[in-house]
Formats: C-alpha cells, sequence, structure tokens
C-alpha cells in the first residue's frame, strides 16, 4: 500500500497553527500540517522519525458514494444503500384552545399502518402545558406514574422551556393557548417511536393535506417501566429534543415563509439532540454521539464510528436516511453542530445554572431564523465553506482529549456539569458513559490495515510510522476531491 503525508510550520507554543508545502518537521508532537494534494492523491516530506496520524477527508458533494485509496484508489466509486425515511405525520380535530383537567378532544394520529382518532383527556393543566392521555387505544404498559409526570413537568416548565427560549427562540403558539399540548399514546409505540411531533401542526407546511392538530404538539409514547427511557429525566430530555424540533420549524420555515422548504432529517435530529445537551439534560444523548466516534463493537455495526459519518448525509438532501447508519449520522449532525457552536463562542454556565451568551446563542438564533438551508446556511453564518470547516471538525475529533494541541480550533471544548441538572454540557471522545461505556476516541486503523474506504464528504484516519525522513505518498480516487492533514503522535 503507498502510503501518504505532508507537513506545516507551527507558531512558537507548536499549538494549532496548520501550514502547507507538504514538509512535516515533526519537531513537536500535535502540530497540524496541511498536506499536499496531487493528482494521484496525497503526498509530503516527514523530516523526523516518529508516528504520525493522517487526517485523510474527502471534499466530495454526493451522498451514498465511497471512493478508495491506497490499494483501491482506482476502484469505482462505489453506492451504499439507503433506506426510505419513515412517514410522520398527524391528523386531528380542531383543538381545544383552553383546557382544565377532566377534559376532552381529539386527536387523529399515526400508529404506524393508519390514521386513527383517539380521545385524550387533559390530566396536568399548567401555564405552560397541557398533557393529554390517550383514553382510546388499548395500552399493556399502563400509564405513565403520576409522580414522574409531576417530575417531568417540573423540569420542563422550571429548566427546558426557559432555556430552549433563551438559546434557540420562543415557540410558537398557532392556537392562542400559551400552553404547550403532550399527548401520552400507546399509537407512538405502535408507530415504532419513543415521541415525535409533527411540523403539519404548525401551518400549512408541503405534504400536509390540510392536515393538523392545530397545537404546538409532543406525541409522548408509553414507556416501559423497565425501560431507560422510564426516569422524569429521560422523559425531560425526550420533550426538550421534540420541543426545539417545533421552535426549528416555527422559526427556519413558517417565519420566513418557506412552506414548501425541507432540509436532511439528520440535520435537525442533531439540531434537536444539540438542544438536549444545551438545556442541560445532555445524558441519553451520550449514546448519541458516542455512537459516530466509536461504538462499533457495543453494535455489531463497523458503521457506528466516525467511518460511518458523512457530512454530506447529515447536511445535503432533504429526503436522505440510511437505517443502517441511523445513529452516527444523528450522532454526526450533533457534533457537527456541537461545533460550530462553540466555534462561535458557544456560552458561560454560570454557578447559578443561567447562561452568559459568549457569541453561540447568538450563532444558534441566526441559524434558527436565516432563510438559507443545510450547507448553504453553514456558509453564510460562517464566513466559510462547508468542506474548510469539515475539514477542521474532523481535525478537532481526533484530536480532543489527547493533550497535544491546545488551539480551539482543534479541540472540543472541555465538558462542564450543570449546576441544577448534574449532567456535563458537551463532548469528550474518551468519556466514561455511565460507568460502563469507556470511549477512545475516534478509529485510527495502522495505513497497512486500512480498508482503502472512503466515504464521500467522510473522514479516515491512518496511523503511519515514519523510520526514516522521507516522502510519504497516499493514493485516492481523484472523484473523492482528497484533502488531508497529519500531525505527529509520539
Amino acid at each position: 500500500m503507498i502510503l501518504l503525508l505532508a507537513a506545516c510550520m507551527a507558531g512558537p507554543d507548536g499549538a494549532g497553527e496548520t501550514g502547507s508545502g507538504g514538509v512535516v518537521e515533526g519537531d513537536a508532537l500535535g502540530v497540524v500540517v496541511d498536506l499536499a494534494t496531487t493528482g494521484a492523491g496525497v503526498e509530503g516530506t516527514f523530516e523526523e522519525p516518529g508516528t504520525y496520524i493522517v487526517v485523510l477527508f474527502s471534499a466530495a458533494v454526493e451522498q451514498d458514494t465511497t471512493y478508495g485509496y491506497g490499494e483501491r484508489a482506482e476502484a469505482a466509486a462505489e453506492a451504499v444503500p439507503s433506506d426510505s425515511p419513515p412517514v410522520r405525520a398527524a391528523d386531528a380535530e380542531p383543538p381545544v384552545v383552553y383546557a382544565t383537567v377532566g377534559d376532552h378532544r381529539s386527536f387523529t394520529v399515526y400508529d404506524g399502518s393508519a390514521y386513527v382518532e383517539v380521545d385524550g383527556e387533559a390530566t396536568h393543566v399548567t401555564d405552560e402545558l397541557v398533557i393529554w392521555n390517550d383514553v382510546t387505544t388499548v395500552n399493556p404498559l399502563g400509564d405513565i406514574p403520576t409522580d414522574t409526570l409531576d417530575g417531568v413537568v417540573g423540569s420542563f416548565e422550571d429548566i427546558v422551556l426557559p432555556r430552549t427560549r433563551q438559546v434557540f427562540g420562543q415557540e410558537s403558539d398557532v392556537e392562542g393557548s400559551g400552553r404547550i399540548d403532550v399527548l401520552t399514546s400507546f399509537t407512538v409505540n405502535d408507530y415504532g417511536a419513543v415521541a415525535y411531533v409533527t411540523w403539519c401542526d404548525l401551518g400549512e407546511l408541503a405534504g400536509c393535506g390540510g392536515r393538523s392538530n392545530g397545537s404546538e404538539t409532543i406525541y409522548m409514547g408509553i414507556p416501559d417501566p423497565s425501560s431507560d427511557y422510564s426516569s422524569p429525566n429521560a422523559i425531560t430530555e425526550i420533550w426538550a429534543h421534540e420541543l426545539n424540533h417545533l421552535v426549528y420549524a416555527s422559526h427556519k420555515y413558517i417565519d420566513n415563509g418557506q412552506l414548501d422548504a425541507r432540509e436532511n432529517i439528520y440535520l435537525t435530529e442533531g439540531m434537536s439532540e444539540l438542544a438536549q445537551d444545551l438545556t442541560g439534560f445532555n445524558n441519553g444523548n451520550q449514546y448519541i454521539w458516542a455512537s459516530a466516534i466509536d461504538m462499533r463493537e457495543f453494535y455489531g455495526n463497523e458503521d457506528y464510528s466516525t467511518q460511518g459519518v458523512s457530512v454530506n448525509d447529515f447536511l445535503r438532501g432533504e429526503s436522505y436516511y440510511s437505517a443502517r447508519r441511523d445513529g452516527p449520522l444523528r450522532g454526526g449532525a450533533y457534533l457537527f453542530l456541537r461545533y460550530l457552536f462553540e466555534q462561535a463562542g458557544g456560552f458561560v454556565v454560570n454557578d447559578d445554572g443561567s447562561f452568559t451568551d459568549a457569541g453561540g446563542m447568538a450563532f444558534l438564533h441566526d441559524w434558527f431564523n436565516a432563510p438559507e438551508l443545510g450547507p448553504d446556511c453553514v456558509q453564510t453564518l460562517t464566513g466559510r465553506s462547508t468542506e474548510d470547516l469539515a475539514l477542521d471538525w474532523y481535525t478537532a475529533l481526533v484530536l480532543t482529549g489527547r493533550d497535544l494541541n491546545d488551539d480551539p480550533v482543534f479541540n472540543y471544548d472541555d465538558r462542564v456539569q450543570d449546576p441544577i441538572t448534574k449532567f456535563e454540557f458537551g463532548v469528550d471522545p474518551y468519556a466514561v458513559i455511565h460507568g460502563w461505556l469507556t470511549l477512545s476516541g475516534p478509529p485510527v486503523q495502522p495505513i497497512a490495515e486500512a480498508d482503502g474506504k472512503l466515504r464521500a464528504g467522510g473522514v479516515e484516519y491512518l496511523e503511519v510510522v515514519v523510520e526514516e525522513p522521507g516522502v510519504v505518498e497516499i493514493a485516492v480516487d481523484a472523484a473523492a476531491l482528497p484533502r488531508a492533514r497529519a500531525f505527529r503522535v509520539e
């Protein structure tokens, strides 16, 4: 297999400056060097023996496409099968604007095979919420316990709602009640979901066919009492995720008059994963972003790592969906959006749990309010191309936690504990999650053992051992539009 590598000059402290020209001096660990691109691939001159990691990135914009490198460099591009996205929609009778406990209203919901009408009974009514219980559908799991719902309502109203409004924006109020509706129904279980929302409830968006509940409604399945989804914190995290979908649709599409607009579902899912984090419930979400770093052994799926992630597959294509890579693409979108939030300045978490914006919240408000979609929004708000940002982001994923480089462009922020919820904000590729899942960063393949497959818009991390100074080359299919970087690790 032919190798590759290139070099750059570092600043006085050896931290994070990049260079080009194909010369890797190797006099400092962690110095990031942009490699040279040739007609045959990438190459660099390594002046010092040592072990290096090459970040090999494809700037091609195709979806579901894999290119060859190394011995596979001349292989034809391969299409990776994907599956159609599930349909998520709900239909309903006109809403009851104001409710008291014991009131009833009908909902038309999707149960996985058909739209059905159910009767909802109001069980909780507060200044911010109305919780309705489906009393029509047979529910073998039993209703969510009242004390659990009381805990969820308290956390949602006291923590999630004010933080969502501060960090992302105000939710709409299409029915004029000033409240968010939650329907708990086993039809959601039948559908195969934990919870969902439908943007059709907010207005006449494309594809709704006049179907709407006419209210900001979260449809919540009945959690198995023995599952991880049954605790107050878990349910609160789910509601935070779904609420963000409603806020996003209201600002991005309806307020901008873009009723026909759609984005990649993984972009919107990643934004709602970010909401779980930034509202203080970055708990179950850890498994999502961990699947985009490396959970191949746990899931028995080789795509459950950075090798299954592509910026194209979560930014481009309004109907793109992959059942096999669902977790990595959700997690990858979150990791990318979290990176953009931090690069914009992030926020400061104060001792009392309040936030002070340092640029990240303003960035998110701009994103929600901007009419641009997907990669166009990235470029408009950052002034940089998606491909340039993606290369920096992929570099940060593999450098964070190695203590080799302190450039904030190439590192995620240190995690900070939420003084209120006690969960930690942010990302750590070497985290120990729930005391049993120990992450060890993205997979790095020894160059001699590399699989030779590079996704369009994806990355491969290659370990290269340089025993003597000289030129290292890696052949890459030119259609991949390869770009590469290297840094020394020992």
